[in-house]
Parts: C-alpha cells; sequence; structure tokens
C-alpha cells in the first residue's frame, strides 16, 4: 500500500473512531449515572442503556426483558439502579 493510501485510510479510521466515540458520548449524557461528569466505558454505557430502556419500556407496559418475564417497573428500576452502581464502582476501582 502506498504511502498516500495509508495516510487516508488513517484519515477515515480517526474519523470513525471519533464518530463511534461521540454516538457513545450522545448516549452517556442520555442515560442516568451518579453525576453527569462521571466517566464510563463504553461497556458500561451499553449496559446502563440496556436497563434503562427496559424500565423505560415497563413503564410503556411494554417487555423488552430479555427472557420476556414481564417484569414490574419497581424492578426494572431497582436493576437499572443496581447497574449503574456496579459500574460506577467498577470504574472507581482503576
Amino acid at each position: 500500500m502506498t504511502r498516500e493510501r495509508r495516510v487516508e485510510a488513517n484519515a477515515r479510521e480517526r474519523s470513525r473512531v471519533h464518530t463511534i466515540s461521540a454516538a457513545f458520548e450522545s448516549l452517556r449524557r442520555a442515560v442516568p449515572s451518579y453525576s453527569y461528569n462521571q466517566r464510563l466505558s463504553k461497556l458500561a454505557i451499553l449496559r446502563i442503556a440496556g436497563s434503562y430502556i427496559t424500565a423505560l419500556s415497563r413503564l410503556a407496559d411494554l417487555d423488552y426483558s430479555a427472557d420476556q418475564s414481564e417484569p414490574t417497573f419497581a424492578d426494572c428500576v431497582d436493576t437499572c439502579t443496581r447497574t449503574i452502581q456496579a459500574e460506577g464502582k467498577a470504574k472507581r476501582r482503576h
């Protein structure tokens, strides 16, 4: 591969990474956390978002739980809270 093509490929990859990072940052701001400034890994953001979506779906009387068990809204909120706490603790350990 020529140097010019490698430079172009690197630029495309940087752009892709920035786009994904910006999307995760938008998602992080949309999900609940302890504080707005709390730094979370991409995996933590996805875990919290999943539990938050499940809680919101139950509020709308829908069931997006993994096993279609129709948990109560309170159960979903508890799960979401535990996920936020667990992810916050995981981040503090590092």
